[in-house]
């Protein structure tokens, strides 16, 4: 499900940090693509998927990455492959970032999370964070299937530390992102990972980004500081 938002232009600092996001998302992506021949998706940045037709670029996902204390953490790891152009903006605030791959083997995601794709010998630098705090890093998540699969199998393998996540929203168009309305449920997702206690108990503290509001005055100075890192 993608989010309709209406074309607009954007200025030339939103098109600057779209363009290199996605500049800097594409590189790390070719590292991976070889795990992903036959993919019945085609990889798509997530973030100029969900908000370049808008022509803004998403300063509540900047605010939420500036505003987290990354000396709590040792590693983050990025969920191949949605979280990757959500990992280079850690990476640009010093967070150092490992990968592991999770999802769907098919078009869908599966009910299941023990059906779920899942390889963590892409990375050879995620055995690192054995006994590490970790931040797990990811796009979404409606049913928390991903991020807990990720957690079990790292608890299993190295022990980590109760991990915290970052989501930019649980379900398009039904959080409340660009001034779109809040939709409907879809009728696939009986448990959603938002009223599921249990599963989101598994974790510290989920940071989501569409829960951030942003100010003119921030906006600026947001878009102005990550562009200069990034570039």
């Amino acid at each position: 499900m993608i989010m309709k938002i209406k074309t607009r232009k954007a200025s030339k600092e939103d098109e600057k940090l779209f363009k290199v996001l996605d500049k800097k998302t594409q590189k790390i992506y070719s590292k991976f693509k070889k795990y992903y021949i036959g993919d019945p998706k085609v990889f798509v940045n997530k973030i100029s998927r969900d908000y370049e037709p808008s022509g803004k670029f998403p300063a509540h996902v900047l605010k939420t990455v500036a505003s987290i204390d990354l000396s709590e953490y040792d590693f983050g790891v990025c969920i191949l492959r949605g979280g990757i152009p959500y990992s280079e903006l850690f990476k640009v605030r010093g967070l150092p970032v490992v990968y592991i791959l999770c999802g769907r083997r098919k078009k869908y995601s599966p009910k299941k999370r023990s059906d779920l794709r899942f390889n963590k010998d892409v990375d050879k630098k995620l055995k690192n964070i054995k006994g590490k705090k970790v931040l797990l890093i990811e796009n979404n998540s409606p049913t928390g299937n991903t991020p807990l699969r990720v957690y079990e199998e790292l608890k299993k393998a190295y022990k980590i530390k109760k991990p915290d996540l970052f989501l930019d929203y649980f379900l398009p168009d039904y959080d409340f992102i660009d001034k779109t309305k809040r939709g409907k449920i879809p009728k696939w997702l009986d448990k959603p990972f938002w009223k599921n206690e249990k599963r989101l108990n598994k974790f510290g503290k989920i940071y989501r980004a569409s829960r951030f509001k942003v100010n003119e005055k921030e906006e600026k100075i947001l878009k102005k500081d990550f562009l200069l890192k990034l570039s």
